[in-house]
């Protein structure tokens, strides 16, 4: 075999390989939940309710209605890492192609000179917001615990409003 046929062997090797790991971790992980489903089904079944403790995560979330949206800030670091990353590959890429690598590190470089620009207005835009303390969630009320019964001679029940009764 010539040195192509052999690098072009390995390379669709390490693509299949990685495609097996990811389908024995899918496979993994969906029976991880099942498993998980099932449990809580059969404490619900029981008449028990399944805590919160047993994903953290998900109930935080949950209270929490999701993940907060990222700061401006961390956009702009973010698309400033994007475009430093496509830069560099460009100009790697336009270099050996094109055999030319002024031409590579010309339009490569705009792209990472751009990218920077992103990463110094991130920086003055100021802090992340993530890096401000999180306030808890507020403590809901437990929906499962009953109310001590109210006393008839209160002003408030509903059984002593006869006299409340407009014409």
């Amino acid at each position: 075999m010539r040195e192509e046929e052999v690098i072009l062997v390995i390379f669709a090797m390490m693509i299949f390989a990685g495609i097996a790991v990811l389908w024995m971790a899918m496979q993994s992980r969906r029976r991880f939940r099942e498993m998980e489903h099932r449990e809580r089904l059969a404490m619900i079944e029981r008449g028990l309710v399944p805590s919160p403790e047993s994903d953290p995560l998900a109930f935080e979330q949950s209270l929490s209605g999701g993940r907060a949206a990222p700061s401006t800030s961390a956009r702009m670091r973010s698309a400033g890492v994007i475009l430093i990353g496509l830069g560099l590959g460009l100009a790697v890429l336009i270099a050996f192609t094109a055999e030319s690598p002024r031409v590579g590190f010309g339009v490569g470089g705009a792209f990472v000179m751009i990218g920077l620009a992103f990463m110094v207005n991130a920086s003055l835009a100021g802090q992340d917001s993530l890096s401000t303390p999180v306030l808890p969630p507020p403590i809901m009320r437990d929906p499962f615990r009953r109310n001590p019964p109210s006393s008839p001679s209160s002003p408030s029940s509903p059984s002593s409003s006869s006299t409340d009764v407009m014409p």
